[in-house]
């Protein structure tokens, strides 16, 4: 069956048909860059990164972009704050971000990062053709807006009647007070206001055939068009993003879009991650369950990043996932246990080549993925093989070609879902072999006391060690 995607534009699973089968485009939003990122968004870069992942093991060149937003609002206001100028300001929060997308595994599926002050001009030009086409105005405040009006099928992404839409409902801006030709149109280009500061650019736009120099900065909704059109052409295959940025952000994708470029659709399939929950509820600094990815790294250590990215893929993209530390420490321990199935499935395969008894896995696995990217189910399919296996092994009836069966499906997962599972194939340093040694002397002395400190040692490195009938079992995390 090939691969099949929910399109919240068609509202239903469609077969996926990309545009061109040879270069595949997709484009996620990614963040705006003035604070650390939250784990909600973070779930968002991981299920970005699974669906490429999944894309590019199904044999899709894909050419794949994530932009960092680094000019708007919030970012203005806190660089003021800071008394910083705001290209300083973001690229301090942009390197934290890019470092958190290596940390999580993310980095590698990331054809480009643009930045969107280096689009400015493209900006700029886009805002022009809509001008000249009629789509735009030049209102008494100093701003360009869309004209919603001039766009028939305006609202049809989020289901909404535009007679009914507000200002400002993005939430991204502030709602405009000026007298603007519909409530509902959205601001292109944003005058300058004193509270700017010196964030501004000055270029000259044609309006009602004479030249004006329209002082102010791009608004929120354009810079994603921009960036998207100029690195992977009109029309995107695949446009990943939040729910909450189905309406206005991802409308208003369309409307400029389209109208600027004449071509229609401009996104052939729009994927929207639900949101994650923390404890049962939307997180909230004020119900004390607001966590970012650096909270998490210091109640466990970077080395957890594997088992948030296990939890948050273990449920569906378009549910609601539950996070909780029980529930990410549990996924860690699902983690642990299917590196050490592989270290020894790779031991008993020695080398082997795989046999037919993980294709029933194997087809179960990929038929969950293909249809709408059910992670759940895949890993399900992945643990009930892993669980065969080792039933076998304890009958000792477990062939090479079978073990080395299981590790294929496991690399396969490995490789789509970004578990690090074949981390304990590196080799001890000569330190870290003499903290083994010792330990082991430590075990042949029955000195449990000092084995126990060796191990614990070696965990705080990224070694654990479990004692099996063969003797100490290594496994890095």
């Amino acid at each position: 069956m090939p691969l099949h995607l929910f399109n919240s534009l068609a509202r239903k699973v469609e077969p996926f048909e990309p545009h061109d089968p040879r270069r595949v485009t997709v484009y996620a939003c990614g963040p705006t860059v003035y604070s650390h990122v939250h784990i909600g968004n973070w779930s968002l870069s991981i299920v970005s990164d699974f669906v490429v992942r999944w894309l590019r093991e199904s044999g899709y060149p894909v050419v794949y972009a994530q932009n960092i937003t680094d000019v708007e609002d919030k970012i203005i206001r806190d660089a003021q704050a800071a008394g910083m100028d705001r290209a300083t300001f973001t690229r301090g929060w942009t390197d934290k971000y890019l470092a958190g997308m290596d940390t999580l595994g993310c980095t590698p599926q990331v054809n480009h990062f643009p930045r969107a002050t280096d689009y400015v001009h493209g900006m700029v030009a886009m805002i022009q053709t809509l001008l000249d086409k009629g789509h735009a105005y030049l209102a008494d405040d100093g701003s360009i807006y869309f004209r919603i009006a001039s766009f028939p099928t305006y609202g049809e992404l989020a289901n909404l009647d535009r007679n009914t839409l507000q200002a400002g409902a993005s939430g991204r801006v502030q709602a405009d007070e000026y007298d603007k030709e519909s409530v509902g149109d959205f601001a292109l280009w944003k005058g300058y206001v004193e509270t700017d500061g010196d964030v501004f650019w000055k270029p000259t736009f044609t309006v009602g055939g004479a030249a004006r120099v329209v002082k102010g900065r791009p608004g929120w909704h354009i810079e994603c068009s921009a960036m998207s059109s100029a690195l992977l052409g009109p029309s995107i295959d695949i446009h990943l993003g939040g729910e909450d940025l189905l309406f206005p952000h991802h409308q208003n994708e369309i409307a400029q879009s389209e109208a600027a470029l004449g071509q229609r659709p401009f996104v052939r399939y729009w994927m929207h991650h639900k949101h994650l929950l923390v404890n049962g509820a939307k997180m909230s600094k004020s119900k004390g369950n607001f966590f970012t990815l650096q909270d998490l790294f210091e109640r466990y250590g970077s080395k957890i990043a594997p088992a948030f990215r296990l939890l948050i893929l273990s449920g569906h993209y378009r549910k609601s996932l539950d996070f909780t530390f029980a529930g990410l420490e549990a996924a860690a321990k699902t983690l642990l246990n299917l590196r050490e199935a592989r270290e020894r499935f790779a031991r008993t395969a020695a080398g082997a080549a795989p046999s037919a008894f993980a294709d029933a896995a194997l087809a179960t696995f990929v038929a969950a993925l293909d249809e709408d990217l059910n992670g759940a189910e895949a890993l399900a399919a992945l643990h009930g093989l892993v669980g065969e296996a080792n039933r076998h092994a304890r009958d000792e009836r477990l062939a090479a070609a079978d073990a080395a069966a299981v590790v294929t499906l496991i690399d396969k997962a490995d490789r789509v879902f970004g578990l690090r599972l074949a981390s304990g194939a590196r080799e001890l340093s000569a330190d870290q072999q003499a903290l083994v040694d010792a330990r082991a002397a430590a075990r042949l002395a029955r000195d449990w006391a000092e084995a126990d400190r060796l191990r614990d040692v070696l965990a705080e490195v990224g070694i654990l060690v479990k004692d099996g009938k063969d003797g100490q079992e290594i496994t890095f995390v």
